[in-house]
């Protein structure tokens, strides 16, 4: 009866088809087949991918080329099932018999001492009849549809799966690999090109920014400004034996004009300036910050004469014996790459000024702020009465200040405020200005805006600032 269900047949694996030394043989000779059909298919996929990309347009090409992996993974999954099918058929595996689904059932019913060993998959049921490999497909119908067929004596089966349809079991796994693969691409081989967009050069201009928008820092300025006569005229100082300072670090609380003031000083040199942050050179990866690093200062060196400001240097410059977690390793081979690029602006002497900015100049590494690597240390301190004044004067140069306002006497109401606070009680005080619908900022504006500014970030100060401000 099994001959004459028999339908169509497959190979099987090798634990299905014989046990002992002729399932181990023949499972080795498929397997070594196999993968010289996958080196194969490599090299093939290659070949298909690039006569593909011979044959698009231009606009097409650069996707190609960004999808390149999932493309070729998807080039190679075909071939890998097409080389699955050829060496399935040419194997010599033993021929298994396909009971219909109808047979299966009748079976199981009248005889069903012939079956034995069954194994249920979704798709396949595989069991031996008579001590012989066998198997059918479900057919998945109704439970009434499939008793009225079996009592009528019909003789039916699960249509075969065509080739196409097998394939899709593969596509996903594959696609999912190849997404993973994209994620990971970006975030290891992806993150130093990403230093060109985070840093990226930029021309300032001088009308823009001038060192008469920086206020209340006047010894800072004064060691800024000697830098760019540097850049300006470096022969002149050649001529004597001196050098531009590799590095100049600047320290000082939040909000005292650090980012400011390197600004205007890339401006009034009138070269390329490049702002990043610490935290952009920290990455999960070990290798990666320390990539960045070269490729950050490669960049600089081909535009040189340049400034490269470091924003929160204390993210990336800690000193090595505080750091703990797993990211250890990595910081600690950013900073020693960066330690390496500063030696060699010092000895190359080409133009690159590096600028550094912190508010934990304790915290930072020794080997980072010595002399050689940032030559100077400049300090921005609060400002006094005179510096706050002068602040506040620049703030308010555009805004329409009535004739009441006194901008000394609210300096002298404003001790131990930075320059940003400064600017933000400004901006405030024309704030109110509108909201009462005035034409002019008056001096009500600014003590409101003062009271609540201290009310609300300096707590235990405001009434004794309101009754200073109002007496």
């Amino acid at each position: 009866m099994s001959s004459a269900a028999a339908r169509d047949s497959e190979g099987v694996r090798g634990d299905s088809a014989q046990p002992g030394k002729m399932r181990s043989g023949s499972g080795r000779r498929r397997m070594n087949e196999l993968l010289s059909r996958m080196n194969e298919l490599v090299s093939r996929a290659q070949q298909v991918l690039a006569r593909v990309e011979a044959a698009l347009p231009a606009w097409l090409t650069k996707f190609v080329s960004r999808y390149r992996f999932a493309l070729m993974a998807f080039i190679g999954t075909i071939i890998f099932a097409r080389a699955q099918v050829l060496l399935g058929m040419r194997s010599p595996a033993p021929r298994i018999a396909e009971l219909s689904y109808a047979a299966f059932l009748n079976m199981v019913s009248v005889e069903p001492a012939r079956v034995s060993a069954l194994r249920i998959s979704l798709s396949r049921y595989s069991f031996l009849l008579d001590g012989e490999p066998a198997f059918t497909r479900p057919v998945r119908a109704p439970m009434d549809v499939l008793n009225m067929l079996h009592r009528s004596g019909i003789d039916f089966r699960a249509a075969a799966t065509s080739g196409a349809a097998g394939l899709v079991p593969l596509l996903f796994p594959v696609l999912w690999l190849a997404a993973i693969y994209s994620v990971l691409r970006r975030q290891l081989t992806g993150a130093t090109g990403s230093v060109g967009k985070r840093a990226t050069a930029r021309k300032l201009s001088a009308d823009d920014l001038s060192f008469d928008d920086v206020a209340g820092v006047d010894s800072a300025k004064e060691e800024v400004q000697e830098v760019v006569s540097m850049l300006r005229q470096p022969e002149r100082y050649a001529a004597a034996g001196a050098r531009v300072p590799a590095g100049v670090l600047m320290v000082g609380p939040p909000g005292t004009g650090k980012t400011l003031l390197a600004r205007v000083m890339a401006a009034q040199a009138q070269v390329p300036f490049f702002y990043c942050s610490g935290s952009d050179f920290v990455e999960l990866f070990i290798g990666r910050g320390a990539a960045r690093m070269r490729a950050l200062f490669k960049e600089a060196a081909a535009v040189a004469p340049c400034v490269i400001f470091i924003d929160e240097l204390d993210a990336l410059g800690k000193q090595r014996t505080l750091r703990l977690g797993g990211q250890n390793d990595e910081v600690e081979q950013t900073l020693n790459q960066m330690l390496a690029c500063m030696d060699g602006v010092d000895s190359s002497n080409n133009g690159v000024v590096v600028m550094g900015a912190t508010n934990r100049y304790e915290i930072l590494d020794p080997a980072l702020t010595r002399p050689g690597r940032f030559d100077r240390l400049v300090r921005m301190e609060l400002p006094d009465d005179a510096g706050r004044l002068a602040i506040l004067r620049v703030h308010t140069r555009k805004l329409a200040l009535a004739d009441d306002v006194q901008l000394a006497r609210i300096a002298s109401t404003a001790p131990g405020f930075s320059g940003a606070e400064l600017a933000a009680l400004a901006n405030e005080a024309a704030i109110r200005s509108v909201r009462r619908q005035g034409g002019e900022v008056v001096m009500d504006d600014f003590v409101g805006a003062l009271i609540d500014f201290t009310s609300s970030r300096r707590r235990g100060i405001g009434g004794f600032v309101s009754k200073i401000v109002g007496s």
